[in-house]
């Protein structure tokens, strides 16, 4: 790759410093147009131009240069740079690094160095899997527990706090919830922490949890419980035995079922993920999982470059919304569909502004309207979150081999495709879920939340949201995350934390 910050841009155009604005614009077109990749130019070259085009073609990105030598990148450019590791900043995508052929490993693998004890011993490690693992103190306190005496519990206030509880499951979400004030605990413990909530979402997968006791694959969760997964919190105060938080630090849940939707909670410190205070407006961050959601789908899966479409359902969803907006920044192209509720000559045109491509109402075969409407880029990855026929009018519309990434289920459905899909399509199936991806990818986490904070401050990603006091406004919060075609995310808000006694 070519070093930009060594590379004269008035060389690149073939121009002078002193030249003007209309013959640096001619001598670009006539070099791109001569150096097009498409016409046997070569594409490095060719992002080079463009860059320095993109640099003196602009008054203030000009002066700029003409005073520091340096190019002023602007935050879309900043996100261009970083997603995907740079690969989205050049208009050709960067070959990936060559893997070893079956052919390779089969040779390797008989050398006297793969026959080696080191080696034996760290191919039987891998053979076991999870259940070897480094005992440390950390682990031996969560498993066996601290003694009591050995420390000096943290009091706290006699406070009731707001708890928007689920009493029982498998009845509407307004029989099984309840707002109460309950009492928090008379003091923390080794490992905890007070956290104020300050903002809670109201997501699919809580009415979820609210609807069947959740935890899917395990044991429901056991009533009552607290309703809410995600959210942003402040910390009030810590306990014996913390080590990273401190009081005004900002937190969210790292693991799920902690029970957002309340004023006051006290969580083990293990159970939150610290992030820079202020880092976005506390509204976003309360959104934060689904920004990174979002994210992840476009940067991890499908192999994507510029011009590429991406086809997702839901798309009047958080995630869909941000997915859309992180396209449109991609230069990729967007395919938004949706249910038809008898809003679409509305929900269409928001959309688009946006930046969706095409919108279409999740009915029929989606592949025959885009040959419709002479769009004929077959999608290269699809993103799931609806399940079931949904899903599989999805895979339909997809060019052969691409990924269809299922993050979700709403209509509680699975999709299932013919043998043939399979075969002759190729069809790739994937599943996703970001807590895992934060577990496993725990140093990689705040240089995505950076990336997303920078987005959102610079007013690039917007999400639409209506905000209601948990104390006084749970009830018609309810009622309006469960109304059908909504495309605003409901929010939670925290002012009265609850009273004294």
């Amino acid at each position: 790759m070519v070093d930009e910050a060594s590379v004269d841009l008035y060389a690149v155009l073939g121009v002078s410093r002193q030249s003007k604005d209309i013959e640096i614009r001619r001598a670009y077109r006539n070099l791109i147009t001569r150096e097009h990749p498409d016409k046997g130019g070569d594409a490095q070259r060719f992002t080079l131009i463009q860059r320095a085009y993109d640099v003196l073609g602009n008054d203030s990105k000009r002066k700029q240069y003409d005073a520091t030598g340096r190019m002023e990148k602007t935050v879309d450019e900043e996100f261009m740079d970083s997603f995907g590791g740079g690969a989205f900043r050049d208009k050709a995508r960067q070959q990936r690094e060559d893997r070893e052929s079956m052919a390779e490993q089969l040779t390797v693998r008989q050398t006297e160095e793969f026959q080696s004890h080191t080696s034996g011993f760290e191919a039987w490690m891998r053979s076991r899997g999870d259940s070897v693992k480094t005992f440390t103190a950390d682990n031996a306190a969560e498993q066996f527990g601290v003694v009591k005496s050995s420390y000096e519990a943290v009091p706290l206030p006699s406070i009731r706090a707001y708890q928007a509880r689920v009493k029982q499951v498998g009845k509407p979400a307004k029989e099984s919830l309840e707002l109460v004030c309950e009492p928090i605990p008379q003091a923390l413990e080794w490992g905890e922490v007070l956290v104020s909530v300050r903002a809670a979402p109201v997501n699919p997968a809580d009415l979820f949890d609210v609807k069947t006791g959740g935890n899917v694959g395990g044991d429901p969760l056991k009533t009552p419980f607290i309703g809410g997964n995600d959210g942003v919190g402040v910390i009030v105060k810590v306990g014996p035995g913390v080590k990273n938080l401190q009081e005004n630090d900002w937190v969210l849940p790292f693991v799920p079922h902690l029970g957002t939707w309340r004023s006051l909670a006290v969580l083990r410190e293990k159970d939150t993920l610290k992030i820079p205070v202020d880092l976005m407006p506390i509204e976003y961050a309360a959104m934060s999982r689904e920004l990174c959601v979002a994210y992840r789908l476009l940067e991890d899966h499908g192999d994507l470059k510029p011009g590429d479409t991406v086809i997702l359902n839901s798309a009047n969803s958080t995630v869909g919304q941000v997915v859309i907006q992180l396209c449109h920044l991609l230069k990729l192209r967007s395919v938004a569909v949706v249910r038809d509720l008898g809003s679409m000559d509305k929900v269409g045109p928001w959309l688009k502004t946006l930046g969706a491509s095409e919108v279409l109402a999740d009915t029929g075969s989606l592949k025959k309207e885009l040959e419709k409407n002479k769009y004929f880029a077959k999608p290269k990855l699809g993103l799931d979150c609806v399940g079931g026929q949904s899903a599989v009018r999805l895979a339909d519309t997809l060019d052969d081999s691409a990924p269809l990434v299922i993050y979700g289920c709403m209509s509680g459905r699975a999709p299932s495709w013919p043998w043939s899909q399979w075969v002759f399509k190729q069809m790739q199936v994937r599943g996703f879920n970001l807590r895992k991806w934060m577990k496993s990818n725990k140093k990689k986490i705040p240089a995505m939340m950076e990336s997303i904070a920078k987005l959102v401050n610079a007013d690039k990603l917007r999400v639409t949201h209506t905000e209601y006091e948990l104390g006084t406004e749970f009830d018609e919060a309810l009622d309006h995350a469960m109304e059908e075609g909504r495309s605003t995310k409901i929010l939670l808000k925290v002012k009265d934390i609850g009273v004294t006694y």
